[in-house]
């Protein structure tokens, strides 16, 4: 049999035979969902906003030590609140889920009370004065929890605020604390290493004592002030040298009785000008100059006068027991005697200066080598100095946020919208319930609709028995209608209308009991009406 065309009114045709059908199939898909969504429990919500304040002093007056990000303390926080022991006390405080206390595992309630709270940061975004570009800043976070009873979600909203105000104060406090702890600790340590450091360049110092660098220069202008010294000594040393020489030539001349004096003096004299004439003569001329040899053999005759007259003054000497009486011999003799003391005063001073020079000499010696240990002490010294000093500010910077946060004038959550009872239930949502089983009832219907007339294989028009025969249709007899039938046609009108209005009334029950009370529910209409 080929295809009929589907019009308008074969469709319309359709709809009529199968309304019956369809309609069964639509009700009892929509009393099921109805059913359904009747009796899916209720859930209650019950949410808070807690707003992440600033600091109220000025971070360039005070800084604190707590500097995690807002949404990194709420993440941790919330770890905290929502650990095992916490869930459990609450769950015991409030006496939740015990209906599932003898089915379901500590755990696995545990872990339903976890998902049933949830906890969502706001963020806001600003001007950022450095970039110029709009940045998103956590500015508070909501906290909320859903139940059954609304009251006991009321209870346990209000719990999980107070633990999460009371988790950051703590957090917040514990952190400063220890940070403080921590510093106060270390500066002790490094105060420790510090005193050593000075123990152990006082020790150096008193070892070494003359070679420190800040000597060098002491060091050096004594060492030059002894050099002076010596030199000056030297040059009186010699200058006696040459006085105790010239004294000893005029004492050899000198007869120490009075009767030799005088010839023993011109002889002396006379040998001397001969031998002063001589050098001057020797400083211009080469010894073949004829004056040179005439001179060199009167100095040699001189001198064995000379001789001669000293080994006479010896043998008298022996002879004579007496003490020389000529006073020219002991005037010289006497100055003689004086400047051999002084000069030997001389000598033993020139030794000790030497002595003391050598000492500077080696001190000067030695300041590199003690400089570059000392260096390395002092250094050691001065970064344990500096060290300590940093961590003395920041100590002080830590009792000063630790102050901050126990008077609350740190950065701190406020509670701006408290937990309220919840007046109706946030799931389920049984309006878009009803709307999908209703869609689903319809299609559903529909669906029938098409099954059983694609079974169904009867001829129903004049032109499907002609296309199905391949002969014309002569004439048709039209349907006879019964009383019986007209009746029962009648009866399925009321009865589909009772369903109808039972319908209405049912779901406008459920509405009201489930969804929102029907006075509430006319006021706010006619308030949008007025307004309109």
């Amino acid at each position: 049999m080929e295809t009929e065309a589907l019009t308008p009114a074969a469709y319309w045709g359709i709809l009529k035979r199968r309304k019956w059908g369809m309609s069964l199939v639509f009700i009892l898909i929509l009393i099921a969902v109805t059913v359904v969504a009747l009796l899916l429990p209720s859930i209650y919500r019950s949410s808070a906003v807690i707003m992440i304040e600033e600091q109220q002093i000025p971070q360039d007056l005070v800084m604190t030590t707590v500097e995690t990000y807002a949404e990194q303390r709420v993440e941790n926080i919330r770890q905290r609140v929502l650990s095992y022991t916490q869930l459990s006390n609450i769950m015991n405080q409030h006496n939740l889920y015990s209906d599932l206390q003898d089915k379901w595992l500590q755990e696995k309630i545990v872990e339903k009370m976890r998902e049933a709270i949830q906890v969502n940061t706001l963020a806001t975004e600003i001007m950022d004065r450095r970039t110029g570009r709009p940045t998103a800043v956590t500015t508070a976070f909501t906290v909320s929890y859903e139940g059954k009873n609304p009251q006991a979600v009321l209870r346990v909203t209000n719990t999980l605020v107070s633990l999460f105000l009371e988790e950051n104060l703590k957090v917040r406090q514990q952190r400063v604390a220890q940070t403080s702890d921590f510093l106060a600790s270390e500066a002790s340590r490094i105060r420790e290493e510090l005193t050593a450091a000075d123990r152990e360049i006082a020790e150096f110092k008193q070892q070494h004592v003359n070679e420190l660098p800040e000597l060098f220069r002491i060091n050096m202008q004594s060492l030059s002030s002894v050099e002076q010294t010596i030199e000056r000594v030297s040059s009186e040393l010699r200058s006696l040298k040459k006085q105790e020489g010239f004294l000893i030539t005029q004492l050899a001349g000198t007869s120490p009785h009075i009767d030799t004096i005088d010839s023993q003096i011109r002889n002396r004299d006379m040998l001397q000008r001969l031998k002063v004439e001589l050098s001057g003569l020797q400083q211009r001329y080469t010894d073949q100059y004829p004056d040179i040899a005439t001179i060199k053999a009167q100095i040699r005759k001189l001198e064995t006068i000379v001789e001669n007259d000293s080994n006479l003054e010896n043998t008298s000497n022996s002879i004579q027991t007496s003490r020389p009486d000529n006073p020219a011999y002991i005037t010289l003799n006497a100055q003689l005697s004086g400047i051999q003391a002084n000069a030997k005063a001389l000598e033993d001073q020139i030794t000790s200066f030497e002595k003391r020079a050598e000492a500077y000499k080696e001190r000067i010696r030695k300041t590199p080598q003690v400089e570059e240990l000392y260096l390395v002490l002092m250094n050691r010294r001065t970064s344990l100095q500096n060290k300590y000093n940093e961590l003395i500010q920041k100590h002080q910077t830590a009792r000063i946020a630790q102050e901050l946060e126990r008077d609350q004038k740190g950065e701190r959550f406020t509670l701006i919208e408290p937990p309220r009872l919840p007046e109706k239930p946030d799931k389920p949502n049984r309006i878009a319930i009803f709307v999908i089983g209703f869609i689903l009832a319809s299609g559903a219907g529909v669906g029938f609709v098409a099954i059983r007339e694609f079974m169904d294989n009867s001829v129903r028009t004049s032109e499907s028995l002609s296309a199905l025969t391949g002969a014309p249709v002569l004439a048709g007899i039209p349907k006879i209608v019964t009383r019986e039938e007209r009746q029962q046609k009648r009866k399925g009108k009321i009865a589909l209308l009772m369903a109808v209005i039972i319908a209405i009334c049912g779901a406008v029950a459920a509405f009201h009991f489930f969804v929102m009370d029907l006075e509430i529910f006319l006021a706010k209409l006619t308030r949008n009406l007025a307004a309109l």
